[in-house]
């Protein structure tokens, strides 16, 4: 999920363990979310860098390799080849197969399972030590029963102790947008990225409309989020049986403030 600004200068082969549902209504939208942003996702994001050494260095505080892992939304690989190659036991779910296609050419080894499926419907056959569920993927469900159910399917797949933890962005960033709003991001020397964000503020909704400029033309790609506030994800948490135990500005643990960028929320099953 990328309506957080994609970075300017920083800013998804086997095996299946996860089983696609026939709820569309998630899946169809970062189904074609992904298809149609596959071939460029690694020039949006970094695949390296301070940002992914902290958010390894926040999870293996949390539960360290050789923890087994799964990762919703997975894509490319961005995340889950790091975590691989640091010692975590990884499986990815992604409901893109052109995502998934290119997390295999990104890890030639096969040192990550993966499986297509849709999120919101979680059935898994292992549980897992942590789930993780990353740049603002959670925020793509787009209502709150689908949020819910995710949240559920996330119980149902954490091992007895462990762990889940959500990278969102701040809601209160895009709830102020009084009007559309247009940022700017590089993809190459010849290619420009336009995302253009509006606001639904009733419906808690964000809708972006990803523009590539390029030497092959113009492709736009729309992408809707629904944002939730920290006690209404908490609430969501306990009625799929999770407390929320921890909630920071970043993988640095820095505290929250009004002028935050992202959350990064840990939680637990209540029974554990």
């Amino acid at each position: 999920m990328t309506t957080e600004a994609p970075q300017q200068t920083e800013n998804r082969t086997n095996g299946s363990t996860a089983s696609q549902n026939g709820n569309g209504s998630a899946s169809s939208g970062s189904s074609a979310y992904g298809e149609a942003l596959a071939d460029v996702y690694d020039s949006l994001y970094p695949t390296s860098g301070p940002a992914i050494d902290s958010m390894i260095t926040f999870l293996d505080e949390l539960r360290p390799a050789p923890a087994s892992l799964l990762e919703l939304g997975v894509g490319t690989g961005r995340l889950a080849i790091p975590l691989a190659k640091h010692g975590y036991r990884v499986h990815g779910v992604d409901a893109s197969p052109a995502m998934l296609a290119k997390l295999h050419g990104n890890d030639p080894t096969g040192g990550i399972t993966s499986s297509v499926a849709d999120f919101s419907a979680l059935q898994v056959e292992e549980r897992y030590d942590v789930v993780l569920t990353a740049l603002n993927t959670f925020f793509m469900l787009p209502t709150q029963e689908l949020q819910i159910s995710c949240l559920r399917g996330i119980h149902d797949a954490l091992a007895d102790g462990g762990v889940a933890v959500f990278e969102t962005y701040n809601p209160e960033n895009y709830h102020r947008l009084s009007e559309a709003t247009t940022q700017i991001g590089h993809l190459a020397a010849d290619a420009l990225l336009l995302d253009t964000i509006q606001v639904n503020r009733e419906l808690q909704s964000a809708l972006v409309v990803h523009t590539i400029l390029g030497p092959g033309g113009l492709r736009k790609v729309p992408e809707v989020s629904r944002y939730a506030w920290p006690a209404e994800f908490d609430v969501m948490a306990r009625l799929a049986g999770l407390r929320v135990t921890g909630r920071w500005a970043g993988w640095d643990r820095s505290p929250l403030s009004e002028l935050t960028e992202k959350h990064i929320v840990a939680v637990e099953r209540q029974d554990a």
